[in-house]
């Protein structure tokens, strides 16, 4: 009988993840959480921007962009000339141990860094975290002219007497 309540409360809870919906939005806080689940073929990793201690923007060919989060800061991330990666196979993911190498400024002995997080964004949002890290000003944003309203006439009074 307890195998049977345990067997209903697990295929609910399947069903209603099943259910879920996401929206789509593009509220950056919302969709870049930092521990995407994607993966980078290595061979095609083209250059990368440190945005602070603990993430990268990693462009791989083909204009893809990915937001990499470090399982612990590193401070010759920001210091690094070039990046390694350490990788059983031909693939840089957030799982079976691969690693970041940083040379650089830092320490001539790097031990890496694990990955906690690869996330494949858009150029919409690559440029969204440069403005968030500071590697770039946003632009300034005028405010609109105001618009003519209906019925807002000035009306001329006579003159007071």
């Amino acid at each position: 009988m307890l195998l049977k309540q345990y067997l209903i409360v697990f295929s609910s809870s399947i069903s209603l993840a099943s259910c879920a919906t996401t929206d789509g939005g593009s509220d950056l806080g919302e969709d870049l959480t930092g521990t995407g689940s994607d993966c980078i073929s290595i061979r095609t990793i083209r250059d990368y921007t440190a945005l602070d201690r603990r993430s990268l923007l990693v462009e791989a060919s083909g204009r893809r962009l990915y937001y990499v989060t470090l399982a612990m800061p590193s401070n010759e991330l920001r210091s690094s000339f070039s990046i390694g990666v350490e990788s059983r196979d031909q693939w840089l993911c957030p799982y079976g141990g691969d690693r970041l190498i940083f040379d650089g400024l830092g320490s001539t002995i790097d031990m890496g860094s694990s990955i906690r997080g690869i996330q494949r964004v858009t150029p919409e949002q690559a440029e969204e975290l440069l403005y968030r890290y500071g590697k770039k000003t946003p632009p300034e944003q005028q405010d609109p002219a105001p618009g003519k309203i209906e019925g807002a006439e000035v009306e001329e009074l006579g003159e007071v007497g």
